[in-house]
């Protein structure tokens, strides 16, 4: 697939950190290799279930007037991931790392550009859509092999090439559902693609049937959206001011996009989650806890099409550990539930 850069032995051994006596998850993972489709059905034979992609790129975070640093959220994950021990709990056989999306060239294309010249954010958002066409083929192709994607890394923007690209693969004439734990509902005016408006062009576009938002802030959230989502029957959302009770709130979320026969997408804003180094990062919020919490219940209560964990920005080796340790607990709480109800 050319939209892909595929990862070798030698760069997965640059990653473990291997000590004597343990076992890594990144001794045991699976590596993708296109040209070897009988390799991976022997994988999946022998356990193999997701398909971790990462999106290096903050095209759609600038372009929404947001901050650099999504890109480098893959490779944080990787640091993280990786070194998890291979035990009784996760082996790594679970996983077939698939490659990251070769946005090198649009990412160039966006540090070229100058903050402030003219149309500085609509040529943003065409390097946006040019992306979006990198990425739908990738899910779709995912989901062909048989494999749930877990998506990694860049903005909130590649929510709508996923949701396109799963829709496709499943034939869904109306798209799929989705849940998504976030402090802005991404659900901006359709003026050009960027982080913010995703999900409205999803809905536009059919490929987004029900739509869930768990965890708003009501200082973050532009009236002329929440007008519109508020008219709309097929959405519904909650504010994190409201939640009193985690587990009743969430369960109606989660209640409001289970169908037994339409998968539904599981999305997290890494925004949402307290004092997480982020495109924003937001003083108030859910704690790790409660956004591992959130992913087992979506896991274990819906028919899960895909996990996408986005808007990570480390900006320092101490973020990256952080946000690299973050993203690797949301992952394995996420296939552990996923497993344990049989998926």
């Amino acid at each position: 697939m050319q939209e892909l850069n595929f990862f070798t032995k030698e760069q997965l051994h640059g990653f473990v950190k291997v000590r004597k006596g343990e076992t890594k998850l990144g001794e045991k993972i699976n590596l993708y290799e296109p040209s070897n489709v009988r390799k991976l059905e022997e994988q999946k034979k022998k356990g193999a279930r997701f398909a971790i992609l990462g999106i290096p790129e903050s095209i759609g975070a600038l372009g929404n007037f947001g901050r650099s640093g999504a890109e480098t959220a893959f490779n944080a994950f990787l640091n993280g991931f990786l070194n998890i021990q291979s035990n009784r709990f996760l082996s790594g056989k679970e996983f077939v790392l698939f490659g990251e999306i070769k946005t090198e060239k649009l990412q160039e294309k966006a540090s070229q550009l100058k903050d402030g010249s003219d149309f500085y954010h609509q040529k943003l958002h065409v390097l946006c859509d040019e992306l979006d066409e990198l990425v739908s083929p990738v899910i779709q192709q995912i989901i062909a092999l048989g494999l749930t994607p877990i998506v990694i890394g860049g903005g909130q923007n590649n929510t709508f090439p996923i949701l396109k690209g799963v829709s496709a693969a499943h034939k869904l004439k109306k798209g799929l559902n989705c849940i998504n734990m976030d402090a802005q509902a991404d659900f901006r005016s359709l003026e050009g693609r960027h982080s913010g408006n995703g999900f409205s062009y999803a809905k536009q576009q059919g490929y987004l049937n029900k739509y869930a938002v768990f965890g708003l802030h009501e200082n973050y959230n532009p009236e002329y959206m929440l007008k519109t989502m508020g008219a709309d029957e097929t959405i519904h959302y909650q504010f994190l001011e409201q939640i009193t009770y985690l587990d009743k709130r969430l369960i109606e979320s989660i209640g409001f996009v289970y169908h037994d026969v339409i998968p539904s997408g599981v999305e997290l804003d890494l925004k949402a989650v307290r004092m997480m180094p982020a495109s924003i990062t937001s003083p108030s919020g859910f704690s790790l806890e409660q956004a591992r919490h959130y992913v087992r219940k979506c896991a274990e209560g819906l028919n899960v099409a895909y996990l996408h964990l986005s808007e990570a920005a480390p900006q320092n080796p101490f973020e990256g550990e952080v946000v690299g340790k973050g993203l690797a607990y949301l992952v394995t709480d996420f296939v552990k539930a996923s497993l344990e109800k049989g998926i």
